[in-house]
C-alpha cells in the first residue's frame, strides 16, 4: 500500500520543472507512505514516476518502488497488494520468468509481461497501478475490478499527471480552478462524488476494473473494461448455498487477506460482518488484535458498540483494545479531517478515528467488514425498493407523484428536499427506486442550494454518464435482489464506502482491507444472490459461528455523534444528514487555502 504519482509529455521531453511538481505532488502524498519514498524517469526523459511506500510485503529495500523488471522494458509504479502473488509466481516461474525479489509488485509486473492485459484478470487484491513499456513507448493505468484502489489524471500543457488522490493533483499540479458540474451536482445527490467524475472538472479517475492504455508520440490511447461486477450478478445458481461451501469461501478469501510480511488486526464492531472477519481470521492467527472505536456520548445507551465488540473479543481470545473518544478529542482532529478528505464526502469520520487508533496501536494493515451488506442483503434498500416498486405499479401512481411534487414545491419548499414528497414519482423501476433511496437532495430541489447553470449540466452529464454504463450491465434482466446489489456494490460502496476507507484509512498510514470485497468471493456468491435463495445475513452469522448475542442485535450501521458535535443546542433541529452534506463542501475548502474559488463556483459550494 502506498501513494504513487507520476508525469509523461505525450510529445517532447519533461524539464525541471515537472521533476520539482512532481517532487511535491510526492510530499503531499507522504501519510500515504511514510517509510519511504523513490523517483524515476525514462531515458527520453518523456515518463516520471514517483512512489511513497507503506512496506508491507518483501519490506526491504528489494521491495521498494518505482520497480524495473531485470530485461529494462517494464518499470511499474504501484498501490495495493496482490494476494494471490506467491500462487502467480509459482506459475510464472514454470513458464520461464525469473525474480529477483520477494515482492508482490514484481509478480504483478511479471504478469504483465507474459500475458498482457489478460494477466489483469489472474489478479487478486486491490491495486491502482501505472506501468512503463519501453520497447512500444506505451503506458499503462489500471484499477482493480471495485475500485478499492483510487488513480486519478489531469492533463494540462502537453503534460499528463497521476496520483493517488485526486486533491494532491488539485493542490500541486496547476490545473484551472475549476469544479466539474457532474461532481458537484452527484456530491449533492448523494453525498460523494460519483464515478466517472471528479470535483475537479480537469481531475479524472481511471476507471474500475479498467485499462487506459497511452502510446507516446502517436496520440493513440485504448481504454477497456476488462472486468464487469455487475454481470456476476446475471448467472443464477441453482439450489441454496450450503452454510458449508459458504464458510469455505469466505475462509478463502480472509486467508488471502491475511498474506503480510507485518502484523495484521481487525476493526471489529457489535455488528456480523466485523465479527465474521474477526472469528475467521483468529482460526489462521496465534494472536488476533482486534480494535474497537467508541463514543464517551454513547456509554451505557444502546448506540454504544463496545460491550458487544468486547464480549466478542473475550469469545475469540484477541488482543483487544477498546478506544473511546469525545467531543474534545473530536474538535482537535477535525481540521486535519478535513485536509486529509480527497474529495467531499458525508462519510469517512469513522473511518478515520478509528484508522488513527489502529496507527496508535503499532499496527499496518487492518481487515475490515466493509462490503457484506451488498452480498447478504441487509441494507434498508433491499426491503423497501421491492415496496417501492409494488407501490410505483399502481395505476395513475406516477401521475398522483408528480402533482404532489409540485404543490409540495410551492407550499412547503423547505421539506421538499426530502424524500418524503418523492415517493410516488420514483417508484417506477429499480433505477429510479434505488437513487430516491440514496439520494439526500432531491434533483427537483436542487435549485435551492445551487444555481441553475450547475443544475443543468450536472444532471445532464450524469444522465449520459449513466446512460453509457446501463447498456453494458447485462444485470438488467436479474432478480430484484441481485439487482440492488449490483447498484449498491457499484455506486454506495464504490463512490462512498471504499473510497473513503481509502483516504482515511492512509491518512494514518492504515492499509485497510476488505475480504469481503473480493473477486473470487463475488465469482463465489454473485450468482447465489441472483439465485431464489439468496444468502442473507443470518446465514453468513451462523455459517461463521458468530455469538447469539450478535446475531439478535438490530442493524444500526456504525453511528457517530458528528452530529451533535458539530451544532450546538439551539441548533439541534439542524443535525440532519442534509444539513452536514451542506456543510461538507464549504469546510472542505476552507482547509484548502491554494486554491482560490470564484464568482458562481463558489455560491455553488
Amino acid at each position: 500500500m502506498c501513494g504513487i504519482a507520476g508525469v509523461f509529455a505525450e510529445h517532447g521531453a519533461l524539464d525541471h520543472r515537472h521533476h520539482e511538481t512532481l517532487h511535491h505532488l510526492n510530499q503531499w502524498q507522504a501519510h500515504r507512505g511514510p517509510d519511504g519514498e523513490g523517483f524515476w524517469a525514462s531515458g527520453d526523459r518523456t515518463v516520471m514516476f514517483a512512489h511513497r511506500r507503506l512496506a508491507i510485503i518483501d519490506t526491504g529495500p528489494s521491495g521498494a518502488q518505482p520497480m524495473t523488471d531485470s530485461t529494462g522494458r517494464w518499470t511499474i509504479n504501484l498501490n495495493g497488494e496482490i494476494y494471490n502473488y506467491r500462487f502467480l509466481r509459482t506459475k510464472l516461474e514454470r513458464l520461464g520468468r525469473q525474480f529477483s525479489t520477494n515482492s508482490d509488485t514484481e509478480v504483478l509486473m511479471n504478469s504483465i509481461a507474459e500475458w498482457g492485459e489478460g494477466g489483469l484478470t489472474q489478479l487478486r487484491g486491490m491495486f491502482a497501478f501505472a506501468l512503463w513499456d519501453n520497447q512500444e513507448k506505451e503506458l499503462w493505468f489500471a484499477r482493480d475490478p471495485y475500485g478499492i484502489k483510487p488513480l486519478y489524471l489531469a492533463e494540462i500543457d502537453g503534460a499528463t499527471w497521476f496520483a493517488s488522490q485526486a486533491r494532491a493533483l488539485a493542490e500541486c499540479v496547476p490545473i484551472p480552478d475549476k469544479r466539474d458540474a457532474a461532481g458537484l451536482v452527484g456530491f449533492y445527490l448523494w453525498g460523494s462524488v460519483p464515478e466517472p467524475f471528479s470535483w475537479w472538472a480537469d481531475i479524472r479517475p481511471v476507471g474500475s476494473g479498467c485499462v487506459e492504455r497511452f502510446t507516446l508520440g502517436t496520440r493513440k490511447r485504448k481504454a477497456r473494461q476488462y472486468y464487469s461486477i455487475p454481470s456476476q450478478f446475471a448467472a443464477e445458481k441453482k439450489g441454496r448455498l450450503a452454510k458449508s461451501d459458504l464458510r469455505h469461501v469466505l475462509m478463502d478469501s480472509v486467508e488471502h487477506h491475511l498474506v503480510s510480511d507485518t502484523d495484521v488486526g481487525v476493526f471489529l464492531s457489535a455488528g456480523v460482518d466485523s465479527n465474521v472477519i474477526a472469528s475467521l481470521a483468529s482460526t489462521k492467527l496465534a494472536k488476533l488484535k482486534t480494535i474497537t472505536l467508541a463514543f464517551q456520548e454513547y456509554e451505557n445507551t444502546p448506540n454504544d458498540e463496545a460491550p458487544l465488540a468486547e464480549l466478542a473479543a473475550r469469545t475469540l481470545g484477541s488482543d483487544h483494545k477498546t478506544v473511546r473518544i469525545g467531543k474534545g478529542e473530536f474538535d482537535a482532529l477535525l481540521s486535519d479531517f478535513f485536509r486529509k478528505m480527497d474529495q467531499p464526502t458525508i462519510d469517512g469520520l469513522n473511518t478515520y478515528l478509528i484508522s488513527r487508533a489502529a496507527a496508535s496501536q503499532g499496527l499496518k494493515v487492518v481487515l475490515s467488514g466493509l462490503g457484506g451488506d451488498e452480498l447478504f442483503g441487509s441494507y434498508p434498500s433491499f426491503k423497501q425498493i421491492p415496496l417501492l416498486l409494488k407501490l410505483g405499479a399502481a395505476p395513475g401512481i406516477a401521475s398522483f407523484g408528480r402533482l404532489t411534487q409540485r404543490m409540495s414545491r410551492e407550499l412547503f419548499p423547505e421539506l421538499f428536499a426530502s424524500k418524503l414528497m418523492s415517493i410516488f414519482a420514483y417508484s417506477g423501476n429499480v433505477l429510479d427506486a434505488y437513487m430516491l433511496r440514496r439520494c439526500v437532495f432531491l434533483k427537483e430541489g436542487l435549485d435551492l442550494l445551487l444555481d441553475e447553470s450547475w443544475i443543468e449540466q450536472g444532471l445532464s452529464r450524469l444522465a449520459e454518464a449513466r446512460a453509457q454504463q446501463l447498456t453494458i450491465s447485462p444485470v438488467a434482466g436479474a432478480r430484484t435482489r441481485a439487482q440492488i446489489s449490483a447498484l449498491e456494490s457499484c455506486s454506495y460502496l464504490r463512490n462512498q464506502l471504499l473510497r473513503d476507507a481509502d483516504w482515511a484509512g492512509m491518512a494514518h498510514g492504515i492499509e485497510i482491507r476488505v475480504p469481503f470485497v473480493d473477486r473470487a468471493v463475488l465469482e463465489s456468491l454473485g450468482p447465489c444472490v441472483a439465485s431464489k435463495y439468496p444468502p442473507r445475513k443470518s446465514d453468513l452469522a451462523v455459517a461463521a459461528g458468530i455469538p447469539a448475542e450478535l446475531r439478535r442485535r438490530r442493524k444500526t450501521g456504525f453511528i457517530t455523534p458528528a452530529h451533535q458535535w458539530v451544532t450546538t443546542e439551539k441548533d439541534a433541529s439542524r443535525r440532519s444528514l442534509a444539513h452536514w452534506t451542506s456543510m461538507v463542501p464549504r469546510i472542505f475548502h476552507s482547509e484548502m487555502p491554494a486554491l482560490q474559488f470564484s464568482g458562481t463556483a463558489q455560491t455553488a459550494a
